[in-house]
């Protein structure tokens, strides 16, 4: 919610006379109550030695039908509530009890016989009546300064509105109009009445909307100006940045991809082999690992040229993507080994995958220069298994079977089985 500028000062005129009032009215309080208390402490102490006075010759006498007649005369008095008269062995003699006020103020006084004290009176005068009336002149005094604060802050509000909340009011019409209907809308004149400070910004104001419509005209055809050759820059900015995306989407495939084959290279290998390896051993999923190599490769670029042995391995490629599935990962590790990550895929599965794989490698025909080569691949399949701690561990059993398959003929595949590795010929044990 808001409030107007007269609100707010009339609020500030009130706020300000009902805390100086409040101040003052504490202040007098104050002082009403230290000359009541004052006035209090006298009586209270007159009434307790006179008591003691009439009390004097009857506690010598021991007189306790007179002395319970005495204090309970005197608990009659206005605003007495206890009378205790005791000896001088501090025993009470006679005791009269009217009421029991919430604040209460005590009056001693000795009670004196032929110049010995022989006893004490008690006085205790109620001081409810003090804390009632300045209770009321509390309240009297809040409502007389509410009032006065009240019609004040309205005397200022009628003396401010015309002089100083009605010419700022324009001002801010004209200000909001100026901002609502856009940069190029100009803000009316407004009319300077007086002299005085709010005449002064009125004047500012019409003359700074002035400059600024001449400003606004030439900052404008700036900005279209300026708007055309960012534009311009824009698709220029747009080309280069295409540019370079497609050079780094080429750079980050180059760094991941084998150039001859064009299948993931060892780095790609190994990250991914790494990931796959932890997501087995988290959601005990199966894994197993192929890694081969060419039989006699080095024989056949002495043979027929590197040209030939470039050949052989970009044709190994193609064959490797057609057997693998999507969630495989065919992979050239260097030179002419081969590995293929195999997911949701245990040892005799591999087994069934590699022994496809090596009968379409025997069933293809692989030419150079009208020369027909034959091909055939050593292989090792490893299953990773609850002794395997790392990637590098299962790596390395694959690598341990690939090894046991090259020493025992070529041409086939070999198995860990965790102490070691059983060779293979096709689908027959070697």
């Amino acid at each position: 919610m808001r409030f107007g500028l007269g609100i707010k000062l009339m609020g500030y005129v009130m706020v300000g006379v009902l805390v100086t009032s409040a101040v003052i009215g504490v202040i007098r309080v104050q002082s009403e109550r230290a000359s009541l208390s004052e006035l209090i402490g006298k009586a209270g102490q007159s009434v307790a030695n006179a008591t003691a006075s009439g009390a004097a010759s009857l506690i010598a006498g021991y007189d306790y039908g007179n002395l319970e007649m005495l204090a309970a005369n005197v608990a009659r008095q206005i605003n007495v509530i206890r009378v205790t008269i005791r000896n001088r062995d501090g025993r009470i003699m006679a005791q009269s009890e009217v009421d029991d006020a919430r604040t209460h103020q005590r009056f001693e006084a000795p009670v004196v016989f032929n110049g010995q004290t022989i006893g004490a009176v008690t006085v205790d005068v109620s001081t409810d009546a003090l804390e009632r009336a300045l209770a009321a002149l509390y309240w009297r005094v809040f409502v007389e300064q509410a009032v006065f604060g009240a019609i004040l802050g309205l005397i200022v509000y009628l003396f401010t509105a015309r002089g100083i909340v009605s010419p700022i009011r324009k001002l801010t019409t004209a200000m909001e109009e100026a901002a609502e209907k856009g940069d190029s809308y100009v803000a009316r004149y407004l009319e300077v009445r007086s002299g005085d400070e709010i005449g002064r910004l009125v004047s500012v104001f019409n003359t700074l909307n002035t400059s600024l419509a001449s400003y606004h005209d030439k900052l404008q055809s700036k900005i279209n100006f300026a708007n055309q050759e960012l534009r311009d820059k824009n698709i220029q900015l747009g080309g280069r940045t295409r540019e370079l995306e497609h050079a780094l989407d080429l750079l980050s495939t180059m760094a991941t991809t084998d150039w001859l084959t064009e299948l993931p290279n060892r780095r790609k290998f190994d990250e991914t082999l790494s990931r796959m390896f932890h997501q087995s051993e988290r959601y005990a999923e199966d894994i197993t690992l192929v890694l081969f190599d060419i039989d006699h490769f080095k024989l056949i670029n002495d043979s027929h040229g590197h040209g030939a042995g470039d050949e052989i391995l970009r044709e190994i490629g193609t064959l490797m993507r057609l057997h693998v599935r999507k969630s495989d990962l065919p992979a050239r590790l260097g030179g002419d080994e081969f590995g293929i990550v195999l997911y949701h895929t245990n040892a005799e599965q591999a087994e069934m995958f590699v022994e496809i794989l090596l009968e379409g490698v025997r069933a293809h025909r692989f030419q150079y220069e009208d020369k027909q080569l034959s091909i055939s691949l050593s292989v090792g399949i490893a299953q990773c298994d609850d002794s395997m701690k790392t990637p590098q561990a299962l790596y390395y059993a694959a690598d341990k079977a690939l090894y046991q398959a090259k020493h025992s003929g070529r041409d086939c595949y070999s198995v860990y089985d965790g102490a070691g590795a059983l060779p293979l010929r096709g689908r027959e044990s070697a």
